[in-house]
């Protein structure tokens, strides 16, 4: 039987109508600057635009964003100036996307369940009811597009939440409709995915096991191999292209690379130069030798060069990071979503705990997939971006896990936890997105603009080259939007030993960055006993330019 609790169309529709709405208006008023995986995103995109799909092929970066993101500038062409807009608009439009993926996914899992609970004789209680877990599920998700992915998101994980939600969707409906071409259309999702999010290679794998784990019939294993056969058609050929510019067999090094990273085992050593370093600033950075990747170009490919190295391994380090990554999960899913886990455990105690367990494991194509994920980013990091799915598929495992005791009671517990657990999900949505929006409203003209209309007002031409004093790689979307590339960089361990340099270290350091083809010098809060320096202020903002050339003419006057 099932806990009756209904919700009128009409207030479907309008739940609908103010999502999108409210969507729309974020993305519209998203003014931040572009964030560095965007700028390198759209690097991917312009040189796609101009002829290059070579670009594609990229050991860090997945091709289908940036591929999507082509054709999006293609329609569209907006100026640089407006490619921030142009990016909160895709991400929209993905939500949206995403909003219809999730009606699929709850209609399968309608229908997954309705299949389960018959075959589970010795179950006994009222299961959830549609309407019920709709609520809930639709204010997560909602929840979800306010603080994991908002139409601000500069990344591809709206596109993988789509593709998550579509796949697992699939899943559940092969555990009662077993059409051959329900398999290939697995495989074919789990593909597009991979082709968004290197992490779905082998997560692709996972979801395989986790479809003939939920039938445990051998008679299914052969449309298993073609799910496959199309998970790998869809995936080889970049894999193939990616191997071939690598050198060696690859289907993607991000993981490797952030794995090295986090871990430390990253080689430090600065690369060799063919003139000794400034004193002032002896850590300071020169990428001309790589600067047709991008605007920035250790991150325009930060798997550039990488041929690949031995695995590491440090037990110590390995636990120590793994209790981060587990500190930030209870985070978010004991603090942030605690009001919903305490609803969920309201709905569990009320019946026998332990076969609330076994039903929830009996949830194989939910479950497995959700904790492989989890488990592979807590061997390093994670970004709240990258559990949308995630959390998801567990609310609906548990979702078909609970029982409520057949009473008269059971209709009033439900309503009563579904109204309380839905209220305060979406107030808390409600608050964010308020915020952001009052905070977003009340910013000056978005700071990238400003620097690169002065750039261009002190002649600095599309293609130019400039350098960057901070931290170029959290600070250069005002290079993409004034269409230069970062060639030299004094990054933040040299910033104070700059300032305090005398006039001779400081002219030594400026005639360093003009001998690798500078312009100009960019940075950040400038001293005001620098400013004789030529330091011209951005706007309103803390920007300051500095023109290379007429300081080495104003330094050399007696």
């Amino acid at each position: 039987m099932t806990a009756e609790f209904k919700i009128s169309p009409k207030l479907k529709y309008l739940l609908w109508a103010v999502t999108v709405v409210v969507w729309l208006m974020e993305a519209l008023a998203a003014r931040d600057p572009l964030d560095a995986d965007a700028v390198s995103y759209l690097n991917i995109a312009d040189s796609c635009l101009s002829g290059n799909w070579h670009a594609l092929v990229n050991g860090w970066w997945s091709p289908g964003y940036p591929f999507l993101l082509a054709l999006w500038l293609k329609i569209f062409s907006p100026s640089p100036f407006h490619h921030s807009l142009a990016v909160h608009m895709f991400a929209f439009l993905g939500l949206v996307v995403a909003l219809t993926s999730f009606e699929v996914f709850l209609s399968a899992f309608w229908a997954f369940r309705k299949q389960f609970v018959v075959q589970q004789v010795s179950d006994a209680g009222r299961v959830i009811s549609d309407d019920a877990a709709w609520l809930m599920g639709y204010c997560l998700f909602f929840w979800i597009t306010a603080f994991f992915t908002p139409p601000s998101l500069e990344q591809p994980d709206i596109l993988l939440f789509v593709l998550y939600l579509l796949a697992a969707a699939v899943c559940m409906q092969l555990y009662h409709r077993q059409e051959w071409w329900r398999y290939a259309l697995l495989g074919f999702l789990l593909g597009l995915g991979y082709l968004v999010k290197s992490v779905m290679f082998p997560l692709g794998f996972v979801f395989l096991v986790a479809v003939f784990w939920q039938t445990r019939q051998w008679r299914f294993f052969p449309r298993i191999v073609l799910a496959a056969a199309v998970f790998v058609a869809v995936s080889l050929p970049f894999c193939l292209a990616l191997s071939h510019s690598k050198g060696r067999l690859t289907f993607g090094d991000v993981g490797v690379l952030a794995y090295r990273h986090v871990m430390g085992f990253d080689d430090l050593t600065l690369p060799p130069t063919t003139i000794p370093r400034p004193r002032a600033t002896p850590h300071i950075q020169v990428y001309s030798q790589i600067l047709q990747l991008g605007t920035y170009p250790p991150w325009a490919d930060p798997s550039h060069g990488f041929k690949g190295a031995p695995f590491q391994f440090s037990l110590i380090r390995q636990l120590n990071r793994t209790h981060v990554v587990l500190r930030g999960y209870f985070d978010i899913y004991v603090q942030e979503l605690g009001v919903l886990v305490c609803g969920m455990l309201i709905l569990c105690l009320w019946n026998n705990t332990r076969l609330v367990i076994s039903r929830f494991l009996c949830q194989v194509v939910l479950w497995l997939p959700a904790f492989a994920g989890l488990a592979f980013y807590a061997t390093m990091r994670f970004d709240p971006r990258f559990l949308a799915g995630y959390t998801l598929a567990l609310f609906a495992a548990c979702i078909g896990a609970v029982r409520i005791a057949d009473s008269e009671s059971a209709p009033r517990l439900t309503r009563s936890v579904t109204l309380a657990v839905s209220s305060l999900l979406f107030l808390q949505a409600a608050v964010r997105v308020g915020h952001e929006g009052v905070k977003t409203f009340a910013q000056a003209q978005h700071p990238d603009w400003q620097v690169a209309s002065m750039l261009h007002e002190m002649g600095v031409a599309t293609g130019d080259r400039a350098s960057y004093m901070g931290d170029a790689l959290i600070d250069h979307g005002w290079a993409y939007v004034a269409g230069v590339k970062i060639v030299s960089e004094i990054p933040q361990e040299d910033v104070l030993s700059f300032w305090a340099a005398d006039q001779s270290q400081r002219v030594e350091a400026v005639n360093w960055l003009l001998s690798n083809g500078a312009k100009v010098l960019v940075t950040h809060g400038v001293p005001p006993t620098a400013l004789s320096m030529g330091w011209r202020k951005v706007g309103d903002t803390d920007y300051y330019v500095l023109p290379l050339s007429t300081y080495i003419r104003s330094s050399s006057t007696p």
